[in-house]
């Protein structure tokens, strides 16, 4: 018998061929919002009103056999979900050019930084994977679909921690040229 379970429920089916190790598929959006001002302070106290955070989730996916007293994965697919949000300045013909210019550096920054949370999720949806796939086979599908589930939980948890000290580690990307000005 071959069942499968999806765990966190998704909004959208993942469709995703079962393979043991896929690469994780990353499902990346970028939210844009607007930042006005001419001056490096308007600017800034635009950006401070505007400012929202992006997140990430992994979403994972599994497959498993049944034999007579015995059930075991057969693969493991993962998604990573990110939601990216971007500042925008919006054109100002009073701005000068060595404002815009410190923007465009801020901007590539925040992008790179923003890259780093990413890659954070991806490892852990490489993770989830891994360790679902080594899973020991269990008496029963039940047991197996617990411990696979509380092992995709508890590794989205140190995601979350992961993610809290990559963003104290660079002081929200401060150390890596993610602060304007």
């Amino acid at each position: 018998m071959r069942r499968r379970l999806l765990l966190p429920l998704l909004l959208s089916p993942l469709l995703i061929a079962g393979t043991s190790h896929a690469e994780p598929k990353l499902q990346n959006q970028v939210q844009s919002f607007d930042v006005s001002g001419a001056s490096v302070d308007t600017i800034r106290a635009s950006l401070n009103r505007q400012r929202q955070h992006s997140a990430n989730r992994v979403n994972w996916r599994f497959n498993w056999e049944s034999t007579p007293g015995q059930c075991r994965i057969t693969d493991v697919q993962t998604e990573v979900s990110v939601t990216l949000h971007q500042p925008r300045l919006l054109p100002d013909p009073q701005r000068p050019a060595s404002v815009q210019r410190q923007w465009d550096a801020y901007l590539l920054a925040l992008q790179a930084h923003q890259e780093g949370h990413v890659e954070l999720a991806l490892n852990s949806a490489r993770d989830i994977e891994r360790a679902i796939m080594a899973l020991p086979p269990a008496n029963s599908c039940d047991q197996l679909q617990a411990s696979a589930n509380a092992t995709g939980r508890r590794l989205q948890e140190k995601l979350a921690a992961d993610d809290r000290e990559y963003d104290e580690r660079t002081q929200q990307g401060t150390l890596e040229g993610a602060h304007f000005p």
